[in-house]
């Protein structure tokens, strides 16, 4: 996909004129701020643990500076979300959440679990803030190529420059198999991966189809052949929506269904199990705070795992023998659902609310058809990694899956009849375009008319 690509030309419109006149290209901001709050997770997939404390400056507070210059409102059911995580974070540290199974608390856990979830929140409101001037601009995948480049060469360097491995592999027999994880640099890079198989007509469209069905066969990640199966069903004329509405409902009857038989799961695919009991211990400790939730600072997981007519699974070190950072790492473990994670700590009210505020980004259904499939495809992917990942758990995931959900934000508000106006405040950071300007008709993005007041 070419750094100049036009949406129009994607979503077979005519010409955005109009906006022609006032385009918005990119600035010294998008340069110094956005860019490389987004490009350094992209590049450094797995390592991400070697920047430390740096994540806290980029791509946090980068992220966030960036969205407010850009004078555009944050994601309004998120930041609620957020909000009632730091009430819970108040209210843990005073210890007035009822207890559950857990056992261990640290203070200092409780701001080391809230991280990426800030990170989360604040990418996605510059991600949302940088897509809403690329859809005035047309020039929504910008970067592509350099985007590629670091998630799937560079971030896999990376890693084997480090030697670093994944699920007792080594690096070189890992690095084939996270093609297929949904962590930062897989889900970037795939987002313009899949722009290319939905939004061209021309070689790029089949190197990147091609790409994901290796994946898919290459790896050992269910997730990604789950990815792969939801694209061809859209590439083969499924509405997206109903895609989207199959995955949502599949995926939870499945959990629904392995939960009662664990052992067995365990059996013949321990990954798949012992992340079975993870979700299984999630909604015992939402039982026993009677749906309040456990707050912050204490173990999402268990230590030791005891399942019938099998040995005991040991998941942790002895707690004794930790240092106090091996300690916080461990406390900061996630149970694998994004979803699950936000039942046990913040109750029903605050898993109900995470939902709304992750479906309100679902695509709209008068977006132009090649458009609508790719952000079909786009919040299918994202949702899968939510929904099997600690994706808002572990920086390693949470910057990726904000990223694309900044995008979809983009695509909701900015939609027919929508004023330029509320797109994110007055002015929206939008270079000066009037504010009377607007979006006529509907199912396409026809030109901005300017008009009198």
């Amino acid at each position: 996909m070419t750094v100049t690509a036009q949406i129009e030309a994607y979503a077979h419109s005519k010409p955005l004129e109009a906006l022609r006149q006032r385009r918005l290209p990119l600035d010294l901001i998008d340069y110094v701020l956005f860019f490389p709050s987004v490009m350094l997770p992209c590049a450094s997939g797995i390592s991400l643990r070697l920047i430390g404390p740096l994540f806290l400056i980029t791509p946090i507070g980068f992220c966030i500076l960036y969205a407010i210059l850009r004078r555009t409102s944050p994601p309004r059911l998120l930041g609620l979300y957020f909000c009632l995580c730091l009430l819970y974070a108040v209210l843990s540290s005073n210890r007035l959440l009822p207890p559950a199974w857990q056992v261990h608390f640290m203070e200092e856990a409780i701001l080391r679990q809230l991280v990426p979830l800030t990170g989360f929140v604040a990418v996605a409101w510059a991600s949302k803030a940088y897509f809403l001037r690329r859809l005035v601009d047309g020039d929504v995948f910008y970067g592509a190529p350099a985007f590629i480049f670091l998630g799937l060469l560079v971030a896999p360097a990376v890693m084997f420059g480090q030697g670093l491995g994944y699920e007792g592999q080594d690096s070189l027999h890992a690095i084939p198999a996270l093609y297929g994880a949904l962590i930062n640099n897989v889900t970037i890079a795939d987002f313009f991966v899949i722009g290319a198989v939905f939004l061209t007509r021309d070689w790029r469209r089949y190197v990147a189809f091609t790409y994901i069905l290796v994946v898919a066969a290459t790896s050992h990640f269910a997730q990604f052949k789950l990815v792969s199966l939801a694209l061809i069903a859209i590439a083969l004329g499924v509405s997206g929506r109903k895609v989207i509405i199959a995955v949502a409902v599949i995926l939870p009857i499945i959990y629904a269904i392995g939960l009662y038989h664990i052992p067995e799961v365990i059996r013949s695919s321990p990954n798949s199990g012992i992340r079975l009991a993870f979700v299984s211990d999630a909604l015992r400790s939402t039982v026993e705070t009677s749906g309040v939730g456990v707050g912050y600072g204490t173990e999402s997981v268990r230590w030791r795992y005891d399942f019938q007519q099998m040995p005991t699974f040991t998941f942790l070190p002895d707690p004794m023998s930790m240092t106090r950072e091996r300690m916080l790492e461990a406390l900061s473990t996630g149970v694998e659902n994004s979803f699950a994670e936000s039942l046990m700590r913040t109750g029903v009210i605050g898993c109900l609310l995470f939902v709304l505020s992750y479906f309100v980004a679902m695509p709209r259904r008068d977006l132009p058809c090649d458009l609508g499939r790719h952000a079909s495809m786009v919040f299918c992917m994202s949702f899968i990694g939510i929904f099997v990942n600690s994706a808002l758990e572990s920086p390693l995931s949470t910057v990726g899956h904000a990223y694309v959900y900044g995008y979809l934000l983009s695509l909701r508000v900015f939609g027919p009849q929508r004023s330029i106006e509320r797109v994110g405040g007055r002015g929206a950071g939008m270079g000066g375009t009037p504010k009377s300007a607007v979006i006529p008709g509907a199912g396409t993005f026809t030109p901005l008319r300017p008009r009198r007041a």
